[in-house]
């Protein structure tokens, strides 16, 4: 039998999600109430969205922690194992189990992605997407994000089986370099599957951009627009890759629905991020962050571990069928982690803003394509603190174009 400890932790632990589910959809509601009196002339779509995606959001971040726990608590993972193992190497065990929990975790999530991803983006306007070019974006990120997995798994068991108690520092260390190639690669081999990628520098607007990055000191740099208007109505630009990989990519819906100079201030601020060595930051935050999570993980998967006394069908951490458990116990720590992880985010969000009007001395273009980014998107000008706390990677509209008015440019 588990633990009474480890049962009254569980079910604190919901307790405390779905409260904190309840306390975030009412602080957005009340949010919603006050934009109607501040914005009268904001359509009812935006909050329609708004409220579909709170819904989707509440469901996503209850199965996160409830399915891997239902694999352990049904005994499923253990038959799985059993059912994959006979006898064969730790490689082929750790393949053939990642084959099918891959394959099973897809399946569970496919009719809330389609939702999600799919229906909600019809229904609002914001998607170009047919059902198929749906499905292969899915199956591919499946195969490239999920599946490829299947092919790693046995290293983390490997650690724990040799060294039960440095695993995590072990497998920490061995993820840095790996953080740095895959940022390196993932422009050229990654993002391809994906969408096509074209370069624009002998285009006027890309001769436009290569002043920009002349200015910066950057002229090394490529500059690509990619196919997304198959995908969305939506805008976006980002700054990728590193060394003899860093490109400047711009979705050609921002191309076409923006005025130059407003495509000229958004690619500033993706320069921006470049220049105050975000990327660079960006891994070193994540090398750090992985060496914590990974011994809080080790921490607190032994003690669930333990005080499950095997009604998992688990009696070892390097046991294959112990991957649930590890999901769950990271799933939980990323989760509490989320308020640090943003606040890095925005303010590196902000640092690439100010480089922005510096650099182009335009504040008005920065107002007004921001402005559109939100409109175009459906995208509300604030959120409730709470949630701009736990989730926000961007400073709301509101901050943002009060930022742009007053910064000083001497």
């Amino acid at each position: 039998m588990v633990d009474r400890r480890l049962k009254v932790a569980i079910v604190l632990f919901f307790v405390c999600l779905l409260g904190f589910i309840s306390l975030v959809l009412v602080s957005e509601y009340l949010n919603m109430e006050k934009l109607k009196d501040q914005y009268p002339n904001l359509s009812n779509e935006a909050y329609n969205l708004r409220k579909d995606r709170l819904r989707v959001w509440a469901i996503r971040l209850i199965l996160q922690f409830l399915i891997p726990l239902l694999f352990l608590t049904s005994r499923l993972s253990y038959r799985i194992r059993f059912f994959v193992e006979n006898d064969r190497s730790l490689f082929l065990t750790g393949l053939f189990y990642g084959l099918i929990f891959f394959t099973l975790m897809f399946l569970i999530y496919l009719p809330l992605n389609y939702y999600s991803s799919f229906v909600l983006a019809h229904k609002y306007g914001l998607s170009n997407q047919t059902f198929a070019r749906w499905l292969e974006v899915n199956i591919k990120s499946f195969l490239v994000n999920d599946l490829s997995l299947s092919l790693f798994i046995f290293i983390p068991f490997y650690f724990i089986y040799r060294s039960p108690k440095f695993w995590w520092l072990q497998l920490s260390l061995l993820l840095i370099p790996i953080i740095i190639f895959v940022v390196f690669i993932t422009p050229f081999l990654i993002d391809p599957i994906f969408n096509k990628y074209t370069s624009i520098e002998d285009e006027k607007l890309g001769q436009e951009i290569r002043v920009l990055l002349h200015k910066a000191g950057i002229e090394d740099a490529k500059i690509y627009k990619v196919d997304k208007s198959k995908d969305t109505k939506t805008m976006n630009a980002y700054m990728t890759g590193i060394f003899h990989s860093k490109r400047i990519v711009l979705w050609d819906t921002t191309i076409n629905n923006l005025e130059e100079r407003e495509v000229l201030s958004i690619t500033a601020h993706e320069i921006g991020h470049y220049i105050r060595g975000h990327i660079w930051k960006n891994i070193i935050f994540s090398c750090v962050g992985t060496i914590l999570i990974s011994l809080l993980v080790f921490l607190t998967s032994r003690w669930i571990l333990s005080l499950s006394n095997g009604r998992f069908g688990i009696r070892r951490l390097h046991d294959i069928a112990a991957l649930p458990l590890l999901f769950l116990v990271l799933n939980f720590y990323l989760f509490l982690s989320s308020p640090i992880r943003n606040y890095v985010s925005r303010y590196m969000e902000v640092e690439a803003d100010k480089y922005e009007i510096i650099l182009t001395e335009d504040r008005e273009s920065a107002i007004s394509a921001m402005e559109k980014l939100y409109d175009q998107s459906l995208g509300l000008p604030r959120s409730s603190k709470i949630y701009k706390i736990w989730y926000h990677t961007h400073p709301t509209l509101e901050e943002r174009i009060e930022f742009y008015k007053t910064y000083p440019l001497d």
